[in-house]
């Protein structure tokens, strides 16, 4: 099992398999105070060989502040099913997780912490900050 993309964006969809993703790569999230809703999304594709897919994996996604607490939790189980794909051929999964709803207390340093199967898989790491006042 890998990680192949996991990227926090504007806006992530799953439709037909297929991931869509509108600005993509976001590191600095700007609000004009604090606390402020995160109003971003993310977008993951995990890859599994044809062996892993036979059984359940557990997702999680978990939102930590620079003082270590934790913001949100996320979790889920994947099921990959039957799915079409040639003998040895990896499978793609890909994931939106809606962050819009949560809430982060106060500007400064935040993880998004991937984990499956209680696995660490992946971290991205992106700053709040205070927007400027507009003149």
């Amino acid at each position: 099992m890998d990680v192949t993309t996991a990227l926090l964006c504007d806006h992530a969809q799953v439709r037909e398999g297929l991931l869509f993703v509108l600005a993509g790569g976001i590191s600095r999230i700007r609000r004009p105070a604090f606390p402020a809703h995160f109003g971003a999304g993310l977008a993951v594709v995990l890859e599994f060989d044809s062996i892993e897919a036979e059984r359940a994996h557990q997702f999680e996604l978990v939102v930590v502040g620079e003082d270590g607490d934790e913001i949100a939790r996320i979790a889920a189980e994947i099921n990959v099913g039957d799915a079409q794909v040639h003998p040895g051929e990896d499978i793609h999964v890909p994931l939106a997780v809606d962050l819009h709803g949560a809430v982060m207390p106060r500007a400064g340093a935040y993880e998004l912490r991937l984990y499956v199967d209680g696995q660490h898989r992946r971290t991205i790491q992106f700053w709040a900050e205070q927007a400027p006042e507009k003149v």
